[in-house]
């Protein structure tokens, strides 16, 4: 089931994007390829990212179905933007809570949507997405627990503050990033 979500600012949620049989294929894959990941500082925050070599996955991310459903979720043209690919991202006991910021590059117009992957998601377990109406607010005004299979989406906008959460517990948060281009006719 899909939803267009309008606080605290625009937000996709998509719960059983996958469909069993292709979710069941990735994570075998994944955890047959034995991903290396690379590990980007960013201030506080710290992304781990390897290129996705799944191809079941990528070609259910990059599909005509996804493109369409953000462009009718956000009411413009979109198209996979080519610098970033598609990338792995892991967090773990390891990985410190990515501070609140932005997603917004300077002369760009773009969504980024992540596709949680992981079972076994519990609250106690972390690693929520949290939204934020500015830096100022003390707590989030809405949090996104990591389901397995669950597709989120947002433009990146300087005004839509997020941050996420640490993992506790030994548990694995695996996530798919897509950078997505708006298009204008």
């Amino acid at each position: 089931m899909e939803k267009l979500y309008r606080l605290p600012w625009p937000h996709l949620v998509v719960d059983d994007f996958l469909t069993p049989e292709v979710l069941d294929e990735s994570l075998q894959k994944i955890s047959a390829e034995g991903y290396e990941f690379g590990i980007e500082s960013r201030g506080a925050g710290r992304i781990e990212f390897s290129l996705l070599k799944c191809e079941a996955l990528w070609r259910a991310i990059y599909s005509k179905r996804t493109i369409s459903l953000l462009n009718k979720a956000f009411q413009v043209d979109v198209s996979l933007n080519k610098h970033n690919l598609l990338q792995l991202r892991r967090m773990n006991d390891e990985t410190p809570d990515f501070p609140i910021h932005h997603d917004h590059i300077p002369d760009a117009n773009t969504i980024a949507s992540f596709l949680y992957i992981s079972p076994g998601w519990t609250d106690a377990r972390g690693g929520r997405f949290n939204l934020f109406e500015s830096t100022e607010q003390p707590t989030p005004a809405l949090s996104i627990p990591p389901c397995q299979n669950r597709f989120l989406a947002f433009r990146t906008e300087p005004s839509h503050w997020h941050s996420v959460d640490r993992v506790h517990g030994c548990w694995e948060r695996l996530s798919v990033l897509a950078l997505w281009d708006i298009t204008w006719d």
